[in-house]
């Protein structure tokens, strides 16, 4: 049986997606990743692909239109990243240090995503 962790982002567009790309590279056994975002934008954003770019994990960036919420029932893990407080109850929160779409905020995103990763592990 698989489990899934839903990474949330405002838009669900861009930091959520690296985040989930990164911890799919990563994933243990049985643990998938998928996205959504609390005002879904109309695409993903052109940050994604282009911080995900020659890390390995590229192939691995969910394209499909960001989606709300609500179309992701019961993820067994939510991780809420730069939400306003509170916004996604139960959610894991992460503030990321690196605001900007930049290469400190993809590493950032790397490592939090691959350090998830290891604590699901069996």
């Amino acid at each position: 049986m698989s489990r899934t962790v839903l990474f949330v982002c405002p838009h669900g567009a861009g930091k959520s997606r690296i985040a989930a790309a990164w911890f799919a590279q990563a994933a243990p056994p049985g643990w998938t990743a998928t996205t959504a975002g609390l005002t879904p934008q109309p695409q993903v954003s052109l940050h994604a692909p282009r911080l995900l770019a020659g890390g390995g994990a590229e192939h691995l960036l969910d394209r499909q239109v960001p989606r709300p919420l609500s179309a992701i029932p019961d993820p067994a893990l939510t991780v809420a990243i730069d939400c306003p407080p509170g916004a996604v109850p139960g959610a894991l929160e992460w503030r990321l240090r690196h605001a900007d779409f930049d290469e400190h905020m993809a590493a950032e995103l790397r490592d939090r995503a691959r350090s998830l990763a290891r604590e699901l592990a069996p």
